[in-house]
C-alpha cells in the first residue's frame, strides 16, 4: 500500500515510523498553502476584557492570531475551546491553560454539545478560524441566544501538485489522506489531469468533507476519525488494503 499525506498532520512522524514497520510507502506532498489574512483588532480588544469564550476553530487558527495573544494571557475570566487534542496541546503551550474539546469524534457537532452542557445562560463567544471554514458553530451558537462575535485569521490557497504523479504507484491502493475540502478539492482536479489509471482511495475524518465532490477518479472513501493515534491509521488502512 501506498500512503500520499497531503496535509498538515501531527501525527505525520509516527505515520512514518509504523509505515516501516509494515513495509508500506509513505510520501507527504501539501496541497494547500495558509496565509495570514488582515484582520480587525480593535473589533475583538473589547471583547477580549470581558468574560468570553474563545473558540480555536483549527490548529492554524492558533498559529495565526498572534495579535490576541497576550491579551488572552492576561484575562483570568477566559474559557477556551477548541476542536480536538492537537490544538488542546498547542493552546497549553502558547498559554498554559486548559482548552475544553471533545475526547472523541472530534467535529463541530460534538464541540456544540459540550458547550451546550457548560454554557446555560447567555454568553459571549469569540470564534477564531480562516476564512471558508464551517460556520456552523457561529450559527448554531447564535440560536441558542448567545452573542457570537467571530474574526478570520488565515486562509487556504492550493499548491502546485504536478509532481503527484511521480508519488503514485500502480497496481497497489494509493491512499490519499486529506483533512481539509480545499485539500481534496486541489487532488481531484489534479487526478483529472492524470491519464493512467490508479487504485485511488481517499481518507478523510468524516463524509461531509466529500460533499458536492466530484469522485470519479476516486475508486473507495475511507473514514478515520482524525482523534486516531497514528498506529491506528496503519491498521485501518492495513485492513483495509488486505481486505
Amino acid at each position: 500500500m501506498n500512503l500520499i499525506v497531503l496535509s498538515q498532520i501531527s501525527i505525520y512522524e509516527d505515520m512514518r515510523k509504523y509505515c516501516m514497520l509494515n513495509k508500506a510507502s509513505i510520501h507527504q506532498i501539501i496541497a494547500v498553502k495558509i496565509l495570514p489574512v488582515k484582520y480587525d483588532i480593535t473589533k475583538v480588544i473589547n471583547i477580549l476584557n470581558d468574560k468570553v469564550n474563545i473558540i480555536f476553530q483549527s490548529k492554524n487558527a492558533i498559529d495565526h492570531s498572534l495579535d490576541i495573544h497576550q491579551q488572552i494571557k492576561n484575562n483570568n475570566e477566559i474559557k477556551l475551546y477548541c476542536l480536538g487534542k492537537y490544538s488542546a496541546k498547542k493552546i497549553k503551550k502558547k498559554f498554559f491553560l486548559e482548552a475544553a474539546h471533545p475526547l472523541e469524534n472530534y467535529s463541530s457537532e460534538k464541540l456544540l454539545d459540550l458547550i451546550a452542557e457548560e454554557s446555560l445562560i447567555k454568553s459571549k463567544f469569540l470564534i477564531i478560524k480562516g476564512q471558508d471554514g464551517r460556520a456552523y458553530l457561529e450559527e448554531k451558537i447564535r440560536e441558542k441566544g448567545h452573542e457570537v462575535l467571530v474574526i478570520d485569521v488565515y486562509k487556504r490557497e492550493p499548491e502546485n501538485l504536478s509532481s503527484l504523479k511521480d508519488l503514485i504507484k500502480k497496481d497497489i491502493n494509493n491512499y490519499y489522506i486529506i483533512s481539509s475540502k480545499t485539500a481534496l478539492e486541489n487532488l481531484v482536479s489534479e487526478l483529472k489531469l492524470i491519464k493512467s489509471k490508479n487504485k485511488n482511495i481517499l481518507v478523510i475524518p468524516n463524509m461531509r468533507l466529500a460533499e458536492g465532490i466530484d469522485m470519479k477518479n476516486i475508486n473507495d472513501i475511507l473514514v478515520i476519525n482524525n482523534n486516531e493515534e497514528a498506529s491506528e491509521y496503519i491498521k485501518i488502512i492495513k485492513e483495509h488494503n488486505n481486505g
